[in-house]
């Protein structure tokens, strides 16, 4: 027994201390430990913004009137379910958010009250929501976006807690204290790196906040394809995601990866196509009379009485629907189809691992009536496709018509940006060439110089190029009318192109007059940056 007994005093000492502390220990969790999200230059998506804990140690102070009546305003709990929680004597936690440091603090000024500030993993200011996703509040892992398709780097198995001595019914010990047990700020815990540039990202969505109900907007790196923002409309919480999930509004969707049809932003297809095997030139001759019959059905163009003589480049300025008809007839449903797929529509774009985005749709039939290819040559019909792939194809124009790989996830990296592993994919693709490519470039001028995009005009800041979309879906709205979908995609400045921009309103009704106002404004607010 002696000896026995030297054994458990002696040589199991530590041990054995350790676990009668553990026994005795009360750890209550704050929040577990989650890697960052950054823009490209390691400013913080995430954890932006503070929230306060409360720590009440019911064993340490007797007024629980008091104390219960001054939570019970602060908290959203009633005086009565406060004393009710601390009747039963155990250390409990409460959250309070939209009140400061100084206010709890002078009003909370109890002995076994402990006032603990953690940031919050979103807030109600976050931006690129619909890109970061949001976490399960029940295992606090990854639901949708980065959030989720990256989980595996940005979950750790650290928190934040507070530990405290209790007794055999896990009640604080008086005399005894506490301890706040911190891991963060350790520079070792993994996030990721995303292409997003976190001022234009704000920018973007400022302006979609005051001038977009329902749409999406792209804006991208021409030389590099890197995805500098993203934004889709209407926005939501990332605190409160039940609140959507019956809703009409279709809040959690990213509309940025979404299909809609596309309109007279094809035209541009058409136009390549034609261009490429000389179908027609520059300055082709057309009549418009504003009206043109395909096999017994009239399509009309939408100034009535027509544009009158006109050659294919003013024809492109003016998205002259009878002139690209004529056009897409001359040229052949394949050829449409085949350049539409080399610019990416019908495809996905890969991203990342998980993403969920539709592919659009680029019909490949092997039999067409002179009526389809009327109707896919003003982007009508069956034509769908998603902001992003638009994105894609205006940055691969403004590229000289070489096609770069787009990113939005740049690396994993560590809090202090060491990189842990790269995750940017490059490949250059050409689809056109060149010259085509200069071609259309000059005819998208034209469109905001004295086309149908007057509203996106930018002189005073190198000026800007592109091409308006009024898209009929068939679908009626609540009034009765049909919804008509509202496009602008383009690139600044025109001299030497920096950034590609897409924005899709939703039942905008003319690419013209909704659009283009948020390409200008977006376009003039991101120049003044003086981003290089």
């Amino acid at each position: 027994m002696f000896v026995r007994l030297l054994y458990f005093q002696v040589i199991q000492k530590d041990f054995l201390t350790q676990q009668a502390a553990r026994q005795r220990a009360i750890d209550t969790t704050l929040k577990v430990a989650r890697g960052n999200i950054y823009d490209r230059n390691m400013i913080p998506f995430t954890d932006r913004e503070d929230k306060y804990y409360v720590v009440v140690i019911p064993n340490l102070f007797k007024d629980f009137v008091q104390v219960s009546q001054d939570l019970s305003k602060y908290t959203g709990y009633s005086t009565q379910q406060i004393k009710e929680i601390l009747g039963e004597k155990k250390p409990v936690t409460f959250i309070i958010d939209n009140y400061s440091e100084e206010e709890i603090t002078e009003k909370l000024n109890y002995p076994g009250v402990k006032i603990i500030s953690l940031s919050k993993r979103y807030g109600n200011s976050s931006l690129a929501r619909h890109v970061i996703g949001y976490i399960n509040d029940v295992d606090q892992s990854g639901y949708s976006g980065i959030e989720k398709a990256f989980n595996q780097y940005l979950a750790t198995q650290k928190s934040q807690s507070i530990g405290m001595v209790g007794d055999a019914f896990k009640r604080s010990i008086p005399g005894l204290g506490y301890r706040v047990v911190n891991c963060f700020g350790s520079n070792d815990n993994t996030g990721v790196r995303l292409t997003l540039d976190y001022h234009i990202q704000s920018i973007v969505e400022k302006v979609a906040d005051s001038q977009m109900k329902s749409g999406a907007v792209v804006v991208t790196d021409v030389q590099t394809g890197d995805i500098l923002a993203l934004a889709s409309r209407p926005n939501y919480l990332q605190d409160d995601i039940k609140q959507y999930i019956e809703s009409q509004e279709s809040e959690l969707v990213n509309k940025a990866f979404s299909a809609y049809d596309a309109g007279s932003i094809f035209k541009i297809v058409v136009a390549a196509a034609a261009l490429e095997q000389q179908t027609i030139e520059m300055e082709t001759p057309f009549t418009c009379t504003g009206r043109i019959d395909v096999d017994g059905k009239e399509f009309k163009c939408y100034k009535e009485d027509g544009h009158g003589e006109i050659n294919f480049i003013k024809g492109f300025a003016y998205s002259c629907n009878p002139l690209f008809i004529d056009t897409g007839l001359k040229l052949g449903y394949k050829s449409i189809i085949d350049m539409a797929k080399r610019f990416g529509f019908g495809s996905p774009i890969h991203l990342f691992d998980g993403l969920e985005q539709q592919s659009g749709n680029v019909p490949d039939k092997k039999y067409v009536s002179p009526r389809e290819i009327a109707n896919i040559s003003i982007g009508q019909g069956e034509i769908l496709v998603t902001p992003i792939q638009v994105a894609d194809m205006v940055t691969t124009i403004a590229n000289n018509g070489i096609r770069k790989k787009l990113n939005i996830v740049d690396a994993i990296v560590t809090d202090d940006g060491n990189v842990v592993k790269q995750l940017r994919r490059e490949d250059d693709t050409p689809v056109i060439s060149a010259d085509i490519a200069k071609k259309i470039q000059k005819m998208m001028e034209e469109v905001t110089a004295s086309g149908t995009g007057t509203n996106a005009r930018i002189e005073e800041y190198g000026g800007a190029a592109g091409k308006t979309g009024s898209a009929e879906t068939g679908w009626k709205t609540e009034d009765g009318q049909t919804k008509v979908h509202a496009w602008f995609t383009g690139y600044f400045p025109i001299t030497k192109p920096k950034y590609a921009m897409v924005v899709f309103v939703e039942n905008g009704r003319q690419g013209g007059k909704a659009a283009a106002p948020i390409f200008k404004e977006i376009a003039e607010e991101i120049l003044k940056l003086n981003y290089k």
